[in-house]
């Protein structure tokens, strides 16, 4: 059986949500259960760290429900996307506003995250372009 050209663009675009839900999971549970571990590391504190998880759990469950669709819709595509702009440029912006005193590892996990989020969105917003 051969697939389509549509179906497999599709699939690739599933996937690479499904491993978004991962990476906001992962990161997610790291910042609620565990901000007692990267507090020192990060400087991030836990007013910031657990609701920056609880969003980012919020985020996973979003994507994998998206994900999870018998068909994707582009609408809902897009708004994952425009979700993850958002996101990255506040990730982007925060170690530069003097509200938290972050840590150089700190800065660097803010504008890591914040470039792994702007290719998820990235690749994410060419998948939806495929869509019908």
């Amino acid at each position: 059986m051969t697939t389509t050209a549509p179906a497999t663009a599709e699939a690739r675009l599933r996937t690479l949500l499904r491993q978004d839900a991962a990476a906001c999971a992962a990161f997610g549970l790291l910042m609620t259960a565990g901000f007692a571990l990267v507090d020192p590391l990060l400087g991030l504190g836990p007013a910031w760290a657990v609701p920056l998880g609880v969003y980012l759990l919020g985020c996973a469950v979003a994507l994998a429900l998206v994900a999870g669709y018998p068909v994707l819709v582009r609408g809902q595509v897009i708004g994952v996307v425009v979700n993850n702009a958002v996101a990255a440029a506040a990730l982007a912006a925060l170690p530069f506003t003097g509200l938290v005193d972050l840590t150089v590892a700190g800065v660097v996990v803010m504008l890591g995250g914040a470039a792994l989020v702007v290719l998820f969105a990235v690749l994410e917003a060419a998948g939806a372009k495929r869509l019908a």
